[in-house]
């Protein structure tokens, strides 16, 4: 069985489209690794706005429905 990664062996492809899309891909990945990438958990403050906008919205509804 072919041992090759299948990014591996489709940046080997005959069709240039997918040449070129696996071996942009391929960098994507390999700069994503060298890089130190940090994910922070989200906090409620980060999400303190989008919540408003809901609260307003369902208030809204709510108000609509009922009367």
């Amino acid at each position: 069985m072919d041992s090759k990664d299948p990014i591996q062996k489709n940046m080997e492809s005959n069709d240039p489209f997918i040449k070129e899309m696996y071996t942009d891909l391929h960098n994507r990945i390999k700069d994503y690794q060298e890089t130190d990438s940090v994910v922070e958990k989200m906090k409620f403050s980060d999400a303190r706005g989008s919540i408003v906008i809901v609260g307003v919205i369902a208030a809204f509804l709510a108000y609509v429905l009922l009367t």
